[in-house]
């Protein structure tokens, strides 16, 4: 692993006055000092904590296999709604290409990419460097706390089903908080298959042993995670594949 520090900042406190470059830096600092969720730890240490995840699941093979070979589409799904100078914001890295292309979409726009992983954000940076994604912004940042805006476009893509109720709530609500006025926010994540697709007792048992916090996906909608009052800023539109097994809600930020 690549040694070097992601950012490099001097240690200040702050001035009676403080300028936003300087309220920025302080934030910055404070996000380096986070812990890592309890649940992250006690559920997904295997998935994303651990020291040896990037080499065993960085591979867009990995991602491939685990969505049942539904990775590109859901790809496409989102990178179809991003436009070459548009700024873009997902509050947690991803394996596989999904990020690289990403980049590539939007440039010459800043894509932001957060994670509160230090192995994902290495992991991140390595990507940046070899493919030479001047426009890719590594961030660190819990993502129920994301980077504050605003974007024209903020995506979570296969994260919901990994966080617990409160933490989707929090990601939900503060996600499109940070979108700007014509602007969207896109999840992508899992969904209750329909009666016949066969793959319900494999994925039942997969979220049963690995993912637990899948199944309040396949009970409630993530619009019933918006408070009242920011889902009538939004215009709502849900779609699903594979057999109901995934979804993608894109939320439209109305103009005033």
């Amino acid at each position: 692993m690549d040694a070097r520090p992601l950012v490099t900042e001097a240690e200040f406190s702050l001035s009676e006055t403080p300028t936003e470059a300087e309220r920025e830096a302080h934030a910055s600092r404070q996000r380096w000092r986070l812990p890592v969720p309890r649940y992250l730890k006690e559920v997904y240490t295997w998935a994303y904590v651990a020291p040896y995840v990037k080499r065993i699941f960085d591979h867009q093979w990995v991602p491939a296999v685990i969505l049942w070979f539904q990775d590109q589409p859901l790809m496409r799904s989102v990178l179809a709604e991003i436009k070459p100078g548009d700024r873009v914001y997902m509050p947690a890295s991803v394996y596989g290409t999904f990020c690289i292309d990403m980049s590539n979409k939007a440039a010459p726009g800043p894509v932001t990419i957060s994670d509160i992983s230090t192995i994902q954000l290495y992991g991140l940076r390595k990507k940046r460097r070899a493919f030479n994604l001047k426009n890719l912004l590594i961030r660190r940042a819990n993502a129920a706390d994301p980077i504050k805006g605003p974007y024209d476009v903020a995506v979570s893509f296969l994260l919901l089903h990994e966080v617990p109720e409160d933490y989707k709530t929090m990601i939900v609500n503060n996600l499109l908080d940070q979108v700007d006025l014509g602007g969207k926010a896109i999840f992508v994540d899992y969904h209750k298959m329909k009666w016949w697709q066969p793959l319900w007792p494999v994925m039942a048992f997969v979220a049963w042993s690995l993912e637990p916090f899948t199944f309040a996906l396949w009970k409630n909608e993530i619009a019933d995670y918006v408070t009242p009052d920011r889902r009538a800023k939004f215009e709502w539109t849900k779609t699903t594949s594979f057999g109901g097994l995934y979804q993608r809600v894109v939320a439209v930020r109305k103009a005033l």
